[in-house]
């Protein structure tokens, strides 16, 4: 009885009580669990798997060099960086942009349209990928993207404006030499089926794209945007460097 009501009696608690329970449920399941030996079998399998995870991910937490939680004492490195994400569609693809946005220091987010945004349409389901990013990234909404457009060409004048879309006049993105000296880049992001909606493509500096090398016509914007900014970041960083020495 000791053991069914403390789970982890008799086990080494180096495998983690999450693991001990695990199998521990198995051992003792509820009656309305139980079934044939088709399906004991099978949740044989299930558990074993299952274990075998919890086993590695308590290992990993327990590994004092690997890094699992945020340092809230971290001060965030801000770069002349600013996200336009243009009637995206998918609340999971927004979130992932923001921890995008927070890890390579941008300093602003601008979501416009139907996008989901923080604290209005769409915010919790935002959150459950943006792991509180969305809070710490600074952030503001516009109805439609020209509105946004018109907003940094007032207050961000020595910015360049890249859109990121794949058409014939598009240029590679690792052949620009990006601008920070008393200004800075902002990349615009469209939606993910249409792209960058075509009446502000005339308003916008650049037009920049990732060169594909399979079928697909392009990435997801979630994967697109962190290989663009680390280009850009590997560049100002290797400038500094070199003005450094």
């Amino acid at each position: 009885i000791q053991s069914i009501q403390e789970p982890s009696t008799g086990y080494d608690n180096n495998f983690g009580k999450s693991a001990i329970k695990t199998y521990r449920s198995f051992l003792n399941p509820k009656k309305e669990e139980e079934g044939t030996l088709l399906q004991l079998e099978a949740s044989a399998v299930r558990c074993a798997r299952h274990v075998d995870f919890l086993l590695k991910r308590h290992k990993s937490r327990e590994a004092e060099w690997i890094r699992h939680t945020d340092d809230e004492q971290q001060k965030r490195t801000v770069y002349p960086l600013i996200l336009v994400l243009d009637n995206v569609r998918s609340a999971f693809n927004v979130g992932s942009l923001f921890r995008t946005a927070d890890a390579t220091g941008c300093s602003l987010v601008i979501t416009t349209g139907i996008t989901p945004h923080p604290g209005g349409s769409g915010a919790e389901k935002v959150g459950r990928s943006g792991l509180g990013a969305e809070r710490i990234v600074p952030h503001g909404h516009f109805s439609t993207t020209m509105e946004a457009i018109e907003y940094l060409r007032t207050e961000y004048s020595e910015y360049e404006i890249f859109g990121m879309e794949t058409t014939d006049k598009s240029i590679d993105y690792t052949t620009i030499s990006y601008k920070r000296d008393g200004g800075g880049c902002v990349f615009v992001l469209g939606n993910e089926v249409s792209g960058v909606d075509t009446e502000i493509m005339p308003y916008l500096d650049r037009l920049i794209e990732i060169p594909m090398f399979g079928a697909k016509n392009s990435l997801n914007i979630a994967a697109c945007a962190p290989v663009v900014l680390y280009e850009v970041l590997r560049q100002w960083n290797t400038a500094t460097d070199e003005e450094g020495n």
